[in-house]
């Protein structure tokens, strides 16, 4: 559910179609006429269409993530890459850095149809290049390709669902996404499983392509006419760039051979510049939790960097530190996506909007995430069974499931006369807080444990990096208090 994926994490409120366009570098749809019956119809025939084709997406994206995370051990094992983790893991993230602010660019300048299909071919063309890659350089490449596609394709979908779709419907596609999830976490690491030893890696990274090409072009096909281009859009390439450097030099510490002091040398660098840059782009305050909404958009942040940093490196725990084989990486990687899943569904029905309820629920649900990782540490130290995984990371699972859609809600729904911040601008804040941190988090995470793989010895370290992200999860109830929201004056 992270920023990287075609559409927006979490429940996007619904807003006005023709200024959420003109946000976004496009003019909206035309309408069918007053009194058209028959134009009517149409067009509402067409936005079922269109928000059926986006569900069906976003199943397929979730599918994808499981995919590349259940077989990333048997990659590296067949291409001889342990050492190369941090690499495999972060180099699409890189390259998602560099393309998602140039999507409402690129939608400012073409027909949203035609870049659509555009960037389709370009991902399906990362996506064979990493499966017949006959090496670990020619998969970076084709993964550095496929995420340069998906961050374009990032702010294309988002812009689709805000600019075309009616609200009601909007609502109804927004909310949908969390039930494709709770499919995704079954069907996906199933499938991972299913094909990697039934066939190979290779074929478990292609087979599900026209699956992905049919609805890509079902959403073309619906966004046909709609969104035309203006010109008006500038994209912030010196941040995006900035970006993506840092996060390279955070992901390239497994290849470090000079020493614990270089590496560490190298790690603060990379940190230091994702930090000071992603600084100048967030509400002011938002690093340091100042109360109200930059405290709950840093919320966010720990959240999905404790989170996604141990997610991105579970299979590695479970097949190259525990020694189990992919039936239970599967397992694992779907269990706690299965308990965020379910866990979000509860919390959309019962959402806690006041701070009292708010910050309970954070308290306990970040406990449960930071047991869960905790309980993961103490399994890789000990070399258990990876049963004590599968409970440690569905507890994981469950905790951030409690928490992170009613954060979401809480930096989006700020009222602006509060902070002057309206609500594309806090959307666009948390689709980037959420994207820094899971890329800085998965970048370190997935380079220290490739490290301690190729070096043989890897339960201490892979403890050591799951504890900490277990203390980065128990700072979330010290922001949840800061991010009581205050008095509009």
């Amino acid at each position: 559910m992270t920023a990287t994926r075609d559409s927006a994490p979490g429940d996007v409120p619904p807003t006005d179609a023709s200024s959420a366009a003109a946000a976004s570098g496009t003019v909206p749809a035309s309408r069918a006429p007053e009194g058209d019956e028959s134009g009517a119809t149409a067009l509402r025939s067409r936005h079922g269409l269109l928000a059926s084709a986006l569900l069906l997406v976003e199943l397929v994206a979730g599918m994808q993530t499981y995919l590349l995370s259940s077989v990333m051990p048997l990659v590296a094992g067949d291409l001889d890459a342990q050492r190369y983790y941090g690499v495999l893991t972060a180099a699409p993230l890189v390259a998602t850095f560099l393309t998602m602010p140039l999507g409402p660019w690129l939608l400012s300048r073409v027909q949203v149809s035609r870049l659509l299909l555009w960037l389709t071919a370009v991902s399906i063309g990362g996506g064979l290049l990493s499966a017949l890659a006959p090496d670990a350089v020619v998969f970076v490449l084709g993964r550095v390709v496929s995420g340069a596609a998906a961050g374009a394709l990032a702010s294309v979908s988002l812009s689709a669902v805000v600019t075309v779709l009616p609200p009601r419907l909007r609502r109804l596609v927004l909310a949908g996404y969390n039930a494709m999830w709770v499919l995704t976490s079954i069907a996906g690491p199933a499938y991972a499983a299913w094909v990697a030893s039934a066939l190979s890696w290779r074929w478990a990274l292609v087979l599900y392509l026209p699956l992905l090409v049919v609805a890509r072009v079902v959403v073309a096909r619906a966004l046909r006419g709609e969104m035309e281009p203006t010109g008006a859009e500038r994209p912030p390439v010196v941040a995006a760039v900035a970006l993506a450097v840092g996060v390279a030099v955070v992901s390239a510490l497994g290849l470090v051979t000079s020493g614990p002091v270089v590496v560490a040398v190298m790690g603060l660098v990379g940190t230091a510049v994702v930090l000071v840059t992603v600084r100048t782009l967030l509400p002011a305050g938002t690093l340091r939790l100042a109360r109200g909404r930059p405290a709950a958009l840093g919320l966010l942040g720990l959240l999905t960097f404790a989170y996604f940093g141990a997610s991105n490196t579970m299979a590695i725990v479970v097949h190259d530190v525990l020694g189990a084989g992919s039936g239970a990486v599967a397992v694992v990687l779907g269990a706690a996506g299965l308990g965020w899943a379910v866990l979000g569904l509860l919390v959309s029905r019962f959402p806690a909007a006041d701070d009292g309820p708010f910050v309970r629920r954070c308290t306990w649900g970040a406990l449960a995430l930071a047991l869960g990782l905790a309980t993961c540490a103490a399994a890789a130290l000990l070399a258990t069974s990876w049963v004590v995984v599968l409970v440690g990371w569905t507890l994981a699972g469950v905790g951030i499931g409690a928490v992170y859609l009613d954060t979401l809600n809480r930096v989006v729904d700020v009222p602006p006369e509060v902070d002057g911040v309206d609500v594309r601008a806090a959307a666009t804040a948390a689709v980037l807080v959420e994207a820094v941190a899971t890329a800085l988090a998965a970048g370190l995470a997935a380079a220290l444990l490739g490290l301690a793989v190729d070096r043989g010895d890897p339960g201490g370290p892979t403890a050591w990096v799951l504890g900490a992200l277990a203390v980065v999860a128990l700072i979330v109830v010290p922001a949840a208090r800061r991010s009581r929201l205050p008095v509009p004056v």
